[in-house]
Protein backbone atom coordinates (compact mmCIF):
# COMPACT_ATOMS: atom_id res chain seq x y z
CA UNK A 1 0.00 0.00 0.00
CA UNK A 2 1.35 3.44 -1.06
CA UNK A 3 1.93 5.38 1.92
CA UNK A 4 -0.06 9.12 1.71
CA UNK A 5 1.58 12.17 3.18
CA UNK A 6 -0.08 15.27 4.18
CA UNK A 7 1.62 18.39 5.87
CA UNK A 8 1.60 18.93 8.94
CA UNK A 9 -1.10 21.25 11.11
CA UNK A 10 -1.61 22.24 14.28
CA UNK A 11 -5.24 20.23 14.46
CA UNK A 12 -3.38 17.17 13.49
CA UNK A 13 -0.40 18.29 16.46
CA UNK A 14 -3.73 17.90 18.47
CA UNK A 15 -4.66 14.77 17.26
CA UNK A 16 -1.20 13.47 18.06
CA UNK A 17 -0.97 15.85 21.86
CA UNK A 18 -0.26 13.43 24.75
CA UNK A 19 -3.17 12.12 26.86
CA UNK A 20 -2.19 12.59 30.13
CA UNK A 21 -3.56 10.97 32.74
CA UNK A 22 -6.39 9.62 30.07
CA UNK A 23 -4.09 7.15 28.73
CA UNK A 24 -6.20 4.37 28.31
CA UNK A 25 -6.58 2.36 24.93
CA UNK A 26 -10.23 3.62 24.98
CA UNK A 27 -9.31 6.86 24.82
CA UNK A 28 -6.23 6.10 22.18
CA UNK A 29 -9.22 4.65 19.99
CA UNK A 30 -11.52 7.54 20.25
CA UNK A 31 -9.39 9.86 19.47
CA UNK A 32 -8.23 8.50 16.22
CA UNK A 33 -11.19 7.24 15.34
CA UNK A 34 -12.52 10.79 15.01
CA UNK A 35 -9.59 11.78 13.45
CA UNK A 36 -10.06 9.34 10.78
CA UNK A 37 -13.67 10.22 10.04
CA UNK A 38 -13.31 14.15 9.72
CA UNK A 39 -10.75 13.64 7.76
CA UNK A 40 -7.73 14.92 9.76
CA UNK A 41 -6.10 11.35 8.66
CA UNK A 42 -6.33 10.80 5.35
CA UNK A 43 -7.56 7.54 3.84
CA UNK A 44 -3.96 5.61 3.03
CA UNK A 45 -1.91 7.74 5.24
CA UNK A 46 0.33 5.50 7.00
CA UNK A 47 0.28 5.90 10.97
CA UNK A 48 3.39 6.34 13.23
CA UNK A 49 4.37 2.96 14.23
CA UNK A 50 2.99 1.79 17.72
CA UNK A 51 6.47 2.68 20.38
CA UNK A 52 5.62 6.41 18.06
CA UNK A 53 2.39 6.68 18.48
CA UNK A 54 2.83 5.69 22.62
CA UNK A 55 5.39 8.37 22.93
CA UNK A 56 3.44 10.73 20.71
CA UNK A 57 0.24 10.32 23.00
CA UNK A 58 2.24 9.47 26.40
CA UNK A 59 0.82 6.22 27.13
CA UNK A 60 2.34 2.60 26.97
CA UNK A 61 2.98 0.82 23.93
CA UNK A 62 0.82 -2.00 24.87
CA UNK A 63 -2.04 1.02 25.18
CA UNK A 64 -1.51 1.82 21.27
CA UNK A 65 -1.57 -1.54 20.46
CA UNK A 66 -4.74 -2.06 22.33
CA UNK A 67 -6.19 0.79 20.66
CA UNK A 68 -5.16 -0.32 16.59
CA UNK A 69 -6.48 -3.80 17.00
CA UNK A 70 -9.66 -1.58 18.23
CA UNK A 71 -9.62 0.87 15.24
CA UNK A 72 -8.64 -2.41 12.99
CA UNK A 73 -11.86 -4.21 14.46
CA UNK A 74 -13.68 -1.17 13.59
CA UNK A 75 -12.79 -1.08 10.00
CA UNK A 76 -10.88 2.45 10.67
CA UNK A 77 -7.36 1.12 10.26
CA UNK A 78 -5.45 -1.61 8.10
CA UNK A 79 -2.00 -3.50 9.56
CA UNK A 80 0.39 -5.31 7.00
CA UNK A 81 3.97 -6.70 7.68
CA UNK A 82 7.14 -6.62 6.67
CA UNK A 83 9.07 -4.21 4.34
CA UNK A 84 6.90 -0.78 4.09
CA UNK A 85 4.54 -2.31 6.17
CA UNK A 86 2.59 -0.83 8.99
CA UNK A 87 -0.77 0.56 9.92
CA UNK A 88 -2.72 2.26 7.17
CA UNK A 89 -5.70 4.59 7.54
CA UNK A 90 -9.17 3.12 6.14
CA UNK A 91 -11.35 5.79 5.60
CA UNK A 92 -14.86 4.58 4.68
CA UNK A 93 -17.04 7.06 2.93
CA UNK A 94 -20.56 7.41 4.04
CA UNK A 95 -23.03 7.30 1.42
CA UNK A 96 -26.23 8.67 1.02
CA UNK A 97 -28.08 5.67 1.78
CA UNK A 98 -26.14 5.47 4.95
CA UNK A 99 -26.29 9.53 5.87
CA UNK A 100 -30.26 9.67 5.12
CA UNK A 101 -30.37 6.90 7.41
CA UNK A 102 -28.47 8.54 10.24
CA UNK A 103 -30.64 11.87 9.41
CA UNK A 104 -33.96 9.55 9.81
CA UNK A 105 -32.76 8.06 12.96
CA UNK A 106 -32.36 11.59 14.86
CA UNK A 107 -35.63 13.54 16.36
CA UNK A 108 -36.03 17.31 15.81
CA UNK A 109 -34.91 18.11 19.24
CA UNK A 110 -31.56 15.88 18.47
CA UNK A 111 -30.82 17.66 15.34
CA UNK A 112 -31.49 21.01 16.40
CA UNK A 113 -29.35 20.64 19.65
CA UNK A 114 -26.68 18.68 17.97
CA UNK A 115 -26.95 21.43 14.85
CA UNK A 116 -26.90 24.44 18.03
CA UNK A 117 -23.38 22.85 18.82
CA UNK A 118 -21.74 22.72 16.00
CA UNK A 119 -22.83 26.27 15.07
CA UNK A 120 -21.64 27.86 18.59
CA UNK A 121 -18.36 26.16 18.71
CA UNK A 122 -17.41 26.76 14.75
CA UNK A 123 -18.40 30.46 15.28
CA UNK A 124 -16.28 31.00 18.43
CA UNK A 125 -13.57 29.29 16.08
CA UNK A 126 -13.96 32.14 13.03
CA UNK A 127 -13.46 34.62 15.88
CA UNK A 128 -10.46 33.34 17.45
CA UNK A 129 -8.71 32.86 14.10
CA UNK A 130 -9.33 36.41 13.02
CA UNK A 131 -7.65 37.71 16.23
CA UNK A 132 -4.43 34.99 16.06
CA UNK A 133 -4.47 34.07 12.38
CA UNK A 134 -1.05 35.34 10.30
CA UNK A 135 -0.65 35.81 6.54
CA UNK A 136 0.41 32.54 5.98
CA UNK A 137 -2.88 30.89 7.75
CA UNK A 138 -5.24 33.08 5.55
CA UNK A 139 -3.12 32.39 2.55
CA UNK A 140 -3.78 28.38 3.60
CA UNK A 141 -7.86 29.30 4.02
CA UNK A 142 -7.96 30.99 1.48
CA UNK A 143 -6.50 28.08 -1.30
CA UNK A 144 -9.19 25.94 0.60
CA UNK A 145 -11.95 27.96 -1.73
CA UNK A 146 -13.83 25.86 -4.07
CA UNK A 147 -14.54 27.53 -7.49
CA UNK A 148 -18.00 28.63 -8.14
CA UNK A 149 -18.31 26.82 -10.63
CA UNK A 150 -17.11 23.32 -9.65
CA UNK A 151 -19.92 21.05 -10.24
CA UNK A 152 -18.70 17.74 -8.55
CA UNK A 153 -20.63 18.14 -4.92
CA UNK A 154 -18.04 15.57 -3.45
CA UNK A 155 -15.23 18.40 -4.02
CA UNK A 156 -17.47 20.69 -1.89
CA UNK A 157 -18.41 18.75 0.76
CA UNK A 158 -14.04 17.79 0.95
CA UNK A 159 -12.99 21.72 0.69
CA UNK A 160 -15.68 22.34 3.29
CA UNK A 161 -14.58 20.11 5.80
CA UNK A 162 -10.90 20.60 5.49
CA UNK A 163 -11.49 24.41 5.91
CA UNK A 164 -13.73 24.12 9.04
CA UNK A 165 -10.56 22.09 10.51
CA UNK A 166 -7.74 24.21 9.40
CA UNK A 167 -10.20 27.27 11.07
CA UNK A 168 -10.32 25.09 14.16
CA UNK A 169 -6.47 25.01 13.94
CA UNK A 170 -5.37 28.89 13.26
CA UNK A 171 -7.26 28.70 16.80
CA UNK A 172 -3.91 27.89 17.95
CA UNK A 173 -5.88 25.73 20.32
CA UNK A 174 -4.94 22.27 20.73
CA UNK A 175 -8.59 21.66 22.52
CA UNK A 176 -10.53 23.35 20.36
CA UNK A 177 -9.07 21.79 17.09
CA UNK A 178 -10.06 18.27 18.97
CA UNK A 179 -13.22 19.35 19.62
CA UNK A 180 -14.08 20.44 16.39
CA UNK A 181 -12.89 17.00 15.24
CA UNK A 182 -15.17 15.19 17.30
CA UNK A 183 -17.88 17.18 16.05
CA UNK A 184 -16.86 16.64 12.69
CA UNK A 185 -16.60 13.23 12.93
CA UNK A 186 -20.21 12.74 14.77
CA UNK A 187 -22.26 15.71 12.66
CA UNK A 188 -20.30 17.61 9.69
CA UNK A 189 -21.74 15.09 7.05
CA UNK A 190 -25.01 15.49 7.70
CA UNK A 191 -24.29 19.27 7.56
CA UNK A 192 -23.38 19.05 3.78
CA UNK A 193 -26.07 17.07 2.88
CA UNK A 194 -27.67 19.97 1.53
CA UNK A 195 -24.37 20.82 -0.86
CA UNK A 196 -26.77 18.92 -3.29
CA UNK A 197 -28.43 21.72 -4.26
CA UNK A 198 -26.87 24.29 -6.76
CA UNK A 199 -28.02 27.76 -4.99
CA UNK A 200 -26.76 26.20 -1.65
CA UNK A 201 -23.08 25.60 -3.06
CA UNK A 202 -23.52 29.40 -4.86
CA UNK A 203 -24.17 30.52 -1.23
CA UNK A 204 -21.45 28.38 0.41
CA UNK A 205 -18.80 29.87 -1.86
CA UNK A 206 -19.87 33.79 -1.43
CA UNK A 207 -20.41 33.23 2.59
CA UNK A 208 -16.69 31.15 2.42
CA UNK A 209 -15.17 33.81 1.08
CA UNK A 210 -16.20 36.54 3.24
CA UNK A 211 -15.22 34.30 5.92
CA UNK A 212 -11.78 34.18 5.04
CA UNK A 213 -11.58 38.16 3.79
CA UNK A 214 -12.82 38.42 7.49
CA UNK A 215 -10.44 36.79 9.13
CA UNK A 216 -7.99 38.50 7.11
CA UNK A 217 -8.57 41.86 7.75
CA UNK A 218 -8.80 40.65 11.44
CA UNK A 219 -12.86 41.03 12.13
CA UNK A 220 -13.66 38.90 14.93
CA UNK A 221 -17.28 39.56 14.72
CA UNK A 222 -17.66 39.79 10.44
CA UNK A 223 -16.07 36.13 10.80
CA UNK A 224 -18.46 34.71 13.25
CA UNK A 225 -21.27 36.22 11.26
CA UNK A 226 -20.20 34.35 8.38
CA UNK A 227 -19.94 31.14 10.39
CA UNK A 228 -23.32 31.75 12.06
CA UNK A 229 -25.19 32.63 8.92
CA UNK A 230 -23.54 29.57 6.60
CA UNK A 231 -24.48 26.85 9.75
CA UNK A 232 -27.99 28.40 10.33
CA UNK A 233 -28.89 27.94 6.37
CA UNK A 234 -27.33 24.93 6.43
CA UNK A 235 -29.64 23.32 9.53
CA UNK A 236 -32.70 24.92 8.15
CA UNK A 237 -32.32 22.92 4.81
CA UNK A 238 -31.43 19.97 6.58
CA UNK A 239 -34.41 20.27 9.07
CA UNK A 240 -36.16 19.73 5.52
CA UNK A 241 -34.46 16.80 4.29
CA UNK A 242 -34.80 15.35 7.88
CA UNK A 243 -38.84 15.84 7.50
CA UNK A 244 -38.93 14.41 3.84
CA UNK A 245 -36.93 10.85 5.50
CA UNK A 246 -38.79 11.01 8.31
Amino acid sequence: MSTVRRPATRARSAIFAPLGDEGRAVRVENRLAEAIRSGVLAHGERLPSEPELAAMLGVATVTAREALVALRAQGLVTTTRGRGGGSFVTRPEPGMVELSSRLAAMSRVELRDRGTLYGVILAGCAELAAERSDPSDVEGLRLLLVEPDEADVAVWRHADSELYLSLAAVTQSARMAREVVRLEADFGALLRLPLSDDDFRASTHDRHAALVDAIERRDPAGARSCVREHVSDALERLADLHAAVS
